[in-house]
């Protein structure tokens, strides 16, 4: 049934990415009647198909052209997505009010334009986010930076990380713990690349993302490993007065629908119902993916770290994240587990953010007196 489920969404998706392409090409010729259509049918299907192909096949290669063949991919994609968007707004508005067609198709290519560029920009750094949290049976405070999602390989490299570094060394905290896909390409690999991972002063575990599996998953630990770095395999240890709970990128269980599925047969179901977890000892587990959330609080966790979701990255995708995930960004509590999720400190594919930003997250965990 799930196969079944992820076979008819990935039609649907590919079915509106060709509806997307003509209908572009064809609101363009109305705006610029002077081309053909065809024409302008050829340079959308290159535009859009191209750079979404470029964008899989670069995922493999690792030199700067590559990568720099991969970012302008991103940006070509999400122009054509946004011009899309800004000549359906446009069709819309000259049903009701008559506009000269050649000045709204100039106007509809510079908004697009306007808005990768202003994406572009957002995408390229990250802010530090601070958030208290009440956790009960604290006997002191505790600060965390978690840091998630930062997709270390053709959109941000060694300098990005360093800096990571040096903004959580600023900040002093008790522990950092990195919630998955911290790499997402081939560069990432590269020798020196993740050695600013060495740097943090404080003690540094980290759960596997969907991309660690995906970007030869034991070469890529091993290289994380090496840098001092702590790598939880769904395992519990106590540091700082708190156990830590850190699983393995997995499914919630057996039955629930995930657009990124996981082969392993763990699932969190299983694989909490085997760990003892002390109840009067406060408890924080990390999984890259905000799954599960039913089995973590029956389990009595008292606090769940998470990324995966980008809050959506870009608008209007956001709003697709939204429904995806009931926890997509910032803090939740659901029983008496409290469930944060990161927007993450990279992004995804195109290096644009809008509607979102990147963040590492400076979590300041208190007592619940």
């Amino acid at each position: 049934m799930l196969v079944f489920l992820n076979i008819i969404i990935l039609i649907a998706m590919f079915a509106f990415f060709i509806f997307s392409i003509w209908y572009t090409a064809f609101r363009l010729h109305t705006h610029f009647c002077s081309i053909p259509f065809w024409t302008l049918q050829i340079i959308v299907a290159i535009c859009a198909i191209g750079s979404f192909f470029a964008l899989i096949i670069t995922s493999r290669f690792s030199s700067q052209f590559v990568s720099f063949i991969n970012i302008l991919s991103g940006y070509v994609l999400l122009f054509i997505i946004f011009l899309f968007i800004i000549l359906v707004i446009a069709h819309i508005i000259h049903r009701i009010w008559s506009f000269p067609l050649l000045l709204s198709g100039i106007s509809a290519l510079a908004v697009a334009f306007i808005i990768t560029i202003v994406g572009a920009i957002l995408g390229a750094s990250f802010f530090v986010k601070e958030t208290e949290i009440k956790i009960s049976n604290l006997e002191n405070e505790l600060t965390i930076m978690q840091i998630s999602d930062v997709h270390i390989g053709h959109h941000r490299r060694h300098d990005y990380l360093a800096k990571i570094v040096e903004e959580t060394n600023k900040r002093n905290p008790d522990l950092v713990l990195i919630t998955g896909d911290l790499i997402d390409a081939a560069p990432a690999l590269l020798q020196g690349v993740l050695e600013p991972l060495s740097n943090f002063k404080a003690p540094v575990y980290f759960v596997e993302g969907n991309h660690e599996i995906d970007v030869v998953r034991e070469r890529a630990l091993n290289l994380i490993a090496q840098q001092g770095v702590h790598i939880l395999h769904n395992e519990v240890t106590e540091t700082h007065g708190i156990q830590l709970i850190g699983l393995e990128y997995m499914k919630a269980d057996e039955n629930t629908f995930d657009m990124h599925p996981s082969e392993k047969t763990d699932t969190i179901k299983s694989v909490l119902a085997q760990l003892s977890i002390k109840s009067d000892v406060p408890s924080i587990l990390i999984h890259h993916s905000p799954v599960g959330i039913q089995y973590i609080e029956s389990t009595g966790i008292d606090l769940m770290l998470s990324g995966h979701t980008h809050a959506g990255q870009v608008f209007p995708f956001s709003l697709f994240s939204k429904l995806s995930f009931p926890f997509n960004s910032g803090l939740y509590q659901q029983g008496k587990t409290k469930i944060f999720v990161s927007n993450g400190a990279g992004t995804f594919m195109v290096r644009v953010r809008l509607g979102s930003f990147n963040e590492i997250n400076l979590l300041k965990l208190i007592p619940n007196d």
